[in-house]
Formats: structure tokens, C-alpha cells, sequence
């Protein structure tokens, strides 16, 4: 995959899986935000899901040889918002709604992509990062903070550096 493409089609993609559940008999199916990004303006209605891209890094840990295909990873975080009036059960939909986003990556993973030029097989891997099962979203408009959870996964792909095009 050339330049452009490899760091911006893992992201597609990965929405892509998340948007693929969000149907009546998905596992996603009681969702009714999905956003994308650091700094989303749009409102969140719970459940939500936060999509946020961590920086991309060389995979194999030393400098990227720019002559060749190098192997890059990209932490990809599903905040996950729940709202109930009673704290410990939006924390536990919280943590159920991140558990079911793991469940949507790894029933897609490597099965669908967002355009048909993409690759077949996009990712080398996905490995779990982290669980976070109590944070917070502040909302915007509300006196009040909603309980959230957050689920990490590591994404590894190659991109060829030589191959850089002008995006049309």
C-alpha cells in the first residue's frame, strides 16, 4: 500500500467494522453515535463510541528505512459512553459496550474494507493494548459527567514509502 493510502485507509477501515454493527441485528445495534477523531464537534448521544487514532510508529522499533516497506502500528481507541441515572450501571454498560467493540474488530478483521481498492488483507495484526474501566466524558451542555470505558487495540500494517501519489 502506497504512502497516502497506508495511513489513511486503516483508519476507514476500522470505522468501517464499527459502522458495519451498528444495524438492528449487530452486535452494535443500541449505538447511537459513532465519531471519529480528536476533537469532534458533534454532539454524543449514549451509547456512543469515540473512535480516536493514536499516533502511527514504526512497528519494529528502529528508524524507518524510507528505501523499503516498513511496518507501522497505529493504536486506534474506542471510548466507549454509556448514560444511566444510577453511576454503576451506565460504568457496567460502559464496559459491556467496549467488550462488544473488541468483539466487532476481531469478527471483521481482515474480512472487510471500506473501499474496493483497498487490500484484502490490510492488517498484518491486531493485538488488545489496554482496558480502561472507569473513566468519564464530560458532556457538553451538562452539569454532569458520564461513565465511560475505553478499549485499545494495536494495529500493524505495511505501507511502501516509495510509492507516493497525489491524492485526486
Amino acid at each position: 500500500m502506497n504512502i497516502i493510502e497506508g495511513f489513511e485507509a486503516p483508519a476507514r477501515t476500522i470505522h468501517n467494522y464499527i459502522q458495519s454493527e451498528n444495524n438492528p441485528n449487530g452486535l452494535l445495534m443500541d449505538v447511537e453515535t459513532i465519531l471519529t477523531g480528536h476533537k469532534s464537534k458533534t454532539p454524543a448521544d449514549p451509547p456512543a463510541i469515540w473512535i480516536v487514532e493514536h499516533p502511527a510508529i514504526s512497528a519494529d522499533k528502529k528508524k524507518a528505512n524510507l528505501s523499503n516497506v516498513n511496518i507501522i502500528q497505529s493504536t486506534f481507541e474506542f471510548v466507549c459512553v454509556e448514560y444511566d441515572p444510577d453511576v454503576d450501571i451506565a460504568s457496567s454498560k460502559a464496559k459491556n459496550l467496549a467488550t462488544r467493540v473488541g468483539a466487532t474488530i476481531l469478527k471483521h478483521f481482515n474480512h472487510l474494507k471500506d473501499k474496493p481498492g483497498d487490500p484484502d488483507r490490510i492488517f498484518q495484526s491486531v493485538h488488545f493494548n489496554t482496558l480502561i474501566p472507569d473513566g468519564e466524558v464530560q458532556i457538553s451542555g451538562k452539569n454532569e459527567s458520564v461513565p465511560a470505558a475505553a478499549i485499545l487495540f494495536d494495529f500493524k500494517y505495511p505501507i511502501s514509502w516509495l510509492k507516493c501519489y497525489k491524492k485526486n
